[in-house]
């Protein structure tokens, strides 16, 4: 399963924020876990080869990663792995749960919908000390938002990948942020899932959003109409319920 699933053609207008690129902030890349999905379909005879992602723990044992971690909803004792061990866990939020459209072998396609609910929470019975500490984004505080960065994994290495962003984009619906990174930078990246971390003036740490897929979109743009091929499209934090973490 490739690590970004999804291509889409959204017409959308954007509003275009920038800043200079900066070494990611201090702390970006605490929690940052990898996430494999030992079986991608109902049927134990078409086996695909292991799903990874990427997540973010958030707190000792919540991990919030895209719900396309599984193409169809689990069944009860469903295997994952974090960071390459077996877990014992529980979801406590599916924003495609119950949701999930019929897909084919190879359909790796999702449609604008999908995206904006595509987030998961995961309750895992064993520890995560090493989680982050981060504050949800507020769509009234994104003008605020200084040093984005993409923290991510790469296929074969252990060590997080952080990769400051130099512009992005968010459309007027306030529905994604969209970012783009060179051929070189995305080569062997678990994207799905990768948190983007900024902070604000005073230093806090913000959870910007997590990306959730990959593809193209038509912009417009000052009465124009701009094609922008191969973007990575970030769910945004305020469009992520967090107080279901909290409910009993």
């Amino acid at each position: 399963m490739k690590r970004v699933i999804c291509f889409v053609l959204l017409a959308v207008s954007m509003l275009p924020l920038s800043g200079c690129l900066q070494a990611p902030p201090a702390g970006a890349t605490r929690g940052v876990v990898e996430i494999k999905n030992m079986r991608l379909w109902d049927d134990p005879e078409a086996f695909l080869p292991i799903g990874t992602l990427t997540g973010i723990a958030i707190g000792e044992h919540t991990v919030l990663t895209a719900a396309h971690t599984f193409l169809h909803d689990p069944e009860p004792g469903h295997p994952l792995k974090i960071n390459g061990v077996a877990v014992e866990y529980s979801i406590i939020d599916d924003g495609w749960s119950g949701n999930r459209r019929h897909r084919e072998r190879g359909d790796k396609k999702v449609i604008g919908e999908e995206i904006q609910g595509d987030y998961l929470f995961l309750h895992i019975e064993e520890s995560i000390l090493d989680y982050a500490q981060l504050v949800p984004l507020e769509y009234e505080r994104v003008d605020d938002l200084r040093n984005l960065t993409l923290v991510t994994r790469r296929a074969g290495n252990e060590e997080a990948v952080a990769i400051p962003l130099k512009s992005w984009m968010i459309d007027s619906n306030e529905r994604f942020i969209l970012i783009s990174l060179s051929e070189k930078e995305h080569s062997g990246l678990r994207l799905s899932g990768s948190p983007l971390i900024g902070i604000y003036p005073d230093g806090t740490l913000v959870l910007v959003g997590i990306a959730c897929a990959n593809g193209d979109a038509m912009i417009v743009r000052d009465q124009s109409t701009e094609s922008l091929e191969n973007h990575t499209f970030i769910l945004p934090a305020y469009r992520i319920p967090f107080d279901q973490i909290n409910k009993p």
